[in-house]
């Protein structure tokens, strides 16, 4: 039986309906206005936070034998300094690496006459580029490489800062771990506290058996890589190493990135000869091993998301965060998914969007 419009239109002109409309898209866009403007001191804080549920099982371990104290401080320290000393390290990896620009823009300017050779002796129906359109392509190529490397070496001091501030934080979020379920039991009610404390622990269950699973995996992919990579003689093969590690933290998506910047250096870095083809082909080999084997069989179904699910999470928190956030996407997702999981309202969101 057809609808009466009048009965629609009343019904879309509810006050109660417009006002919760309007309440939704403000604190939407409210949001994230304040995720975009407090980047700079949430990143580094949930950076913190997510290294803190890595170091919180060792914690559990040590503190039988030295006390709760020494455990936390001698964990947070070690953590903190190692961190700022990768940093640096990284920094200076990327200093040296600027400085090989000028061999680099040599390196392209070479194969690139070396390819219109090419063409020109073996496939002369093919017109190859005129000399003085060739000169304009090299020189913007090199142009373009020197213009890369000034915005590379600022993201990378940025990085180092922002790795102190992580140390920093969590330095505090160790010592203070062990008070936070006494300051709920003392903020809320017996059955209200117990509630948050079980959501809690699911939350911390869920992160730190992915956060573990994901290190332990990384850790299987940069180690073979870094290897192969001092095998042949190609530099700053612990930067390569180090970016392979983080970049594998990143699903989908990070492991292609890591994967061509390591290649296409090397192309320029070595003689083209078998050298580079080989380092390609085995640390193919490396990536495809850690996707197919090594990390199913570590992670598993550590997080119940479905591909969609960790796409849509991706260009979200990208979007906002930039490549920090994609570090991010994963675990803050099923944060927000668990909470969502325990809230009546948006119960079935949760299960729509986690597997299992």
């Amino acid at each position: 039986m057809p609808t009466d419009p009048d009965a629609r239109l009343a019904r879309w002109r509810d006050p109660v309906l417009i006002q919760t409309t309007a309440a939704v898209l403000v604190i939407v866009a409210a949001t994230w206005f304040m995720l975009i403007q407090l980047a700079p001191l949430l990143r580094p804080l949930l950076i913190a936070v997510f290294l803190s549920y890595v170091l919180m099982p060792y914690h559990r371990r040590l503190r039988t034998r030295v006390g709760t104290p020494a455990s936390l401080g001698i964990l947070a320290g070690v953590t903190a300094v190692l961190i700022v000393l990768l940093a640096f390290a990284v920094y200076i990896s990327v200093i040296g690496l600027s400085d090989e620009l000028p061999r680099l823009e040599n390196r392209i300017v070479e194969l690139s006459q070396r390819a219109d050779s090419f063409v020109t002796t073996n496939v002369p129906w093919i017109q190859a580029k005129g000399g003085e359109q060739q000169m304009r392509v090299e020189e913007q190529t090199a142009a373009s490489l020197s213009a890369l490397a000034r915005p590379v070496l600022n993201a990378v001091a940025g990085a180092v800062l922002e790795a102190c501030v992580v140390g920093l934080y969590l330095l505090f979020l160790l010592l203070e771990a062990s008070r936070f379920p006494d300051r709920i039991r003392k903020a809320y009610s017996p059955e209200r506290a117990d509630e948050i404390l079980q959501v809690a622990g699911q939350v911390n269950s869920a992160i730190i058996s992915y956060l573990k699973a994901k290190v332990k995996s990384s850790f299987a992919l940069a180690i073979p890589v870094g290897i192969v990579l001092s095998i042949f003689g190609v530099k700053f093969a612990f930067l390569w190493a180090v970016l392979t590690f983080c970049c594998n933290f990143i699903p989908y998506i990070g492991s292609v990135v890591s994967y061509s910047l390591l290649v296409g250096f090397t192309f320029l870095w070595l003689d083209f000869d078998w050298q580079p083809f080989a380092v390609a082909a085995l640390v193919l080999g490396c990536h495809l091993t850690c996707a197919s084997i090594v990390e199913p069989t570590i992670l598993g179904k550590a997080m119940g998301l479905s591909p969609l699910v960790i796409l849509a999470s991706l260009a979200f928190w990208g979007l906002i965060w930039g490549i920090p956030g994609m570090f991010l996407a994963v675990p803050l997702t099923v944060v927000a998914l668990l909470v969502m999981k325990h809230l009546k309202v948006t119960r079935p969101v949760a299960q729509l969007l986690m597997e299992g």
